[in-house]
C-alpha cells in the first residue's frame, strides 16, 4: 500500500494532533507500515518533529561547545580550549557565572 494523498493527510492530521512517537507507533500499526515509513513520509510533508534528547536524569541535553560559547560571550574572552575542560566543571562554571551576572543585575 502506497500513501495515497488522502491517507497523506489522514496520517498529517492525527500526527498534528499529538505529534509524539507514541502516534507514529499507532499510526505505522494501523497502516501496516514501519514507523520509520511513517516519519519518512511525516518528513516529507514537514511536520515531522525530533523527539528532544534527554539526558538519563531527563534533563536536555547540553554540548560542551555551547556552554563554552555562552560563558566566553558573558566573560568578553575567547577562550576555545576551554571545550576540553570536563562537561561537570563547565556547567558548574556557567551556572556559578549565571548567579553572580544575575546578581549584579538586581542591585
Amino acid at each position: 500500500m502506497s500513501y495515497t494523498e488522502e491517507l497523506t493527510a489522514e496520517i498529517v492530521a492525527e500526527y498534528g494532533a499529538n505529534p509524539s512517537r507514541e502516534t507514529v507507533d499507532a499510526i505505522a500499526e494501523r497502516i501496516n507500515k514501519s514507523q520509520r515509513s511513517v516519519i519518512a513520509k511525516l518528513s516529507s510533508a514537514g511536520v515531522y518533529k525530533t523527539p528532544e534528547r534527554l539526558t538519563k536524569s531527563g534533563e536536555p541535553i547540553e554540548k560542551k561547545e555551547e556552554m563554552v560559547t555562552q560563558i566566553c560571550s558573558w566573560l568578553g574572552v575567547d577562550c576555545p580550549s576551554l571545550a576540553k575542560t570536563g562537561k561537570q566543571d563547565l556547567k558548574k562554571l556557567r551556572d556559578a557565572l549565571q548567579d553572580l551576572l544575575e546578581g549584579m543585575h538586581d542591585d
